[in-house]
């Protein structure tokens, strides 16, 4: 599919570019980066712990853009290759084609269509609104959200009159979230409950990942009216897709014979599931501070129940087949719908120094104790930064703390830009909380960073 993709781009790029007779612009730009992450000292580390180093990464990520002399014809593409000897590659090596489209653009009308990344909502970082990419987990969160957007093969059009546009983008290819492998510091406990039940029972599970096909009637939809109204700028949004997130349907064959006779009785299933989300984005200035607001409704999804730890007892072939048993009276999900919103605002004095604050708070209707999913209940964030010398050092600070659940995240920074193209990065990577909760479960990953990128 990824290779239909390519050539679909391809092509379309030909059929734009070169019929063109004005001459056409290329241009080419990118940057190499290279991030140490040195795991912090825990209470529970050994005496003798040596150092831990958890990321040696090396990135060339590389931007082409070419257009006819009047940018009625363009094309844009985004690939980089990232190399780190830690083993989160296969061979310690990765490409990525994130991006790369050809389009036609008028004052009235843009069609665009290939691989891209798109940003929608106007909250910082948290966008309820923004469901068209799926995202790399890989690391959690330790990146920002658009360096871990994946980008999606779609067709694009966009129609504008005056201070107001309406978007339309069709995904014919599902593309899931990358996950953190099962054996990683950054799984989340909510997954480490789930593999529990493979490890547990490895010899009786038949584990079935179902993909959405290729089909029209699988198209995923988004549609969002953008505009301004004098200082006001607003969005509404429609989403009809699949989450990128998977859930999990399981179903046991209580029959003992088959247990005994070496078959699967344990049927997991690894689904993607439908669903739609309506929502909208505001935005305005008074005086040097920025108000915005955004929010979503869900429509039913599957939410999982947390699982016993006592029913996965396996001393025995006789205790697997009463784990078993237990287990086909577990209650394993339930769909219900769920809303999201965040608030907050901007303040800047100048250029030297700029702050944010937002309220996020994502509500399951109906919710259980038992449900696992409830991360963003009542989640505060915080950015701030300052720069002297005429802007060429910076320092900062990002983080997060929830109001319900107590845990947390500080990311404080120093960078300082030697000359326009090369800049040097220095922070940590705090995490702290209960156990079962998304900050306190990474409270063992601390992480100090020092980061060198090259911009050409």
């Amino acid at each position: 599919m990824r290779r239909i993709g390519l050539a679909i781009i391809l092509v379309l790029a030909t059929c734009i570019i070169l019929p063109l007779p004005s001459p056409a612009e290329f241009g080419l730009s990118g940057s190499l980066s290279n991030q140490l992450r040195v795991r912090l000292l825990q209470s529970d580390m050994p005496d003798d712990y040596d150092w831990d180093y958890t990321m040696l990464m090396t990135a060339l990520d590389v931007q082409g853009r070419a257009a006819n002399e009047e940018k009625s014809a363009r094309l844009f593409f985004d690939v980089d290759l990232r190399h780190d000897p830690t083993g989160v590659f296969e061979n310690d090596l990765e490409w990525r084609f994130r991006e790369g489209y050809a389009g036609y653009y008028s004052p009235y009308v843009n069609f665009e269509m290939g691989k891209r990344v798109f940003a929608w909502g106007m909250a910082d970082e948290y966008n309820p609104t923004d469901l068209i990419n799926p995202e790399d987990y890989r690391w959690f969160m330790t990146f920002d959200r658009a360096e871990r957007k994946i980008g999606v093969y779609n067709a694009c059009l966009t129609l504008a009159y005056q201070n107001f546009y309406w978007q339309t983008v069709a995904v014919p290819y599902f593309e899931p979230a990358i996950l953190a492998a099962e054996d990683s510091d950054w799984l989340p406990w909510e997954l480490e409950g789930f593999y529990s039940i493979t490890n547990s029972f490895p010899d009786y599970v038949d584990l079935q990942v179902e993909r959405p096909d290729v089909e029209v009637q699988n198209t995923e939809l988004a549609s969002r009216i953008h505009g301004l109204a004098g200082p006001v700028e607003f969005e509404a949004v429609y989403f009809n897709g699949y989450d990128q997130l998977p859930t999990f349907d399981v179903k046991i064959d209580p029959d003992p014979d088959l247990l005994l006779s070496g078959g699967k009785p344990l049927q997991i299933f690894q689904q993607y599931q439908r669903y739609q989300a309506a929502g909208g984005s505001v935005a305005f200035s008074v005086s040097s501070f920025s108000f915005r607001g955004e929010g979503a409704y869900y429509t039913p999804r599957y939410w999982m129940y947390e699982i016993d730890p006592a029913l996965l007892s396996t001393d025995s072939l006789l205790g697997s087949l009463n784990s078993l048993l237990g287990l086909t009276d577990h209650v394993w999900r339930v769909r219900k719908p769920s809303w999201s919103a965040v608030g907050g605002f901007d303040w800047r004095q100048g250029t030297d120094l700029y702050l944010n604050l937002q309220y996020v708070h994502t509500q399951i209707i109906g919710r259980e104790p038992e449900m696992i999913d409830q991360a963003n209940e009542g989640l505060v964030t915080a950015k701030i930064q300052t720069t002297w010398l005429d802007q060429e050092l910076e320092a900062g600070a990002n983080g997060a703390y929830n109001v319900w659940h107590h845990d947390w995240y500080a990311k404080p920074y120093v960078r300082y830009k030697f000359t326009p193209e090369l800049s040097g990065e220095l922070g940590v990577q705090l995490f702290g909380g209960e156990p079962k909760s998304r900050f306190g479960d990474m409270d063992d990953n601390d992480f100090a960073y020092t980061q060198i990128k090259y911009l050409f």
